[in-house]
């Protein structure tokens, strides 16, 4: 058995966590908006996210969701997410296409054996 002493000793070297919520979420630069960012998770095959908040603190509402790849996360395929978003999280390593898109299609890229284009006429 430890002594708390010994005990002690060792919690100082431990990294310090804060677990305040108002201070899990952060600001994206010039604006009002917050993020938190989630680890990835192999139980549950997610990657590195972030939720994108209209308010600080995590308030008014979910914007956006966003995966480290720059794929929409949660739902959020296909939205395109402001200038100033894009550049605040490819600064941190997120994959976000040029056209600030989450998810898009690159069609230069497509493998002929991964997707079929279908063309249709409207009736």
């Amino acid at each position: 058995m430890k002594q708390l002493e010994q005990y002690l000793k060792e919690l100082e070297n431990l990294e310090k966590v804060n677990l305040f919520e108002h201070e899990i979420y952060k600001l994206i630069p010039g604006t009002k908006n917050s993020y938190r960012t989630d680890a990835g998770d192999t139980n549950t095959l997610t990657l590195k996210h972030s939720h994108v908040y209209a308010k600080p603190k995590g308030g008014g509402g979910g914007l956006y969701s966003v995966n480290l790849d720059g794929t929409g996360h949660d739902g959020s395929s296909g939205k395109e997410i402001p200038m100033a978003h894009a550049d605040h999280f490819r600064s941190h390593g997120y994959k976000i296409k040029s056209n600030n898109i989450l998810e898009n299609l690159d069609i230069g890229n497509i493998n002929n054996s991964e997707y079929e284009l279908v063309l249709l006429e409207k009736a």
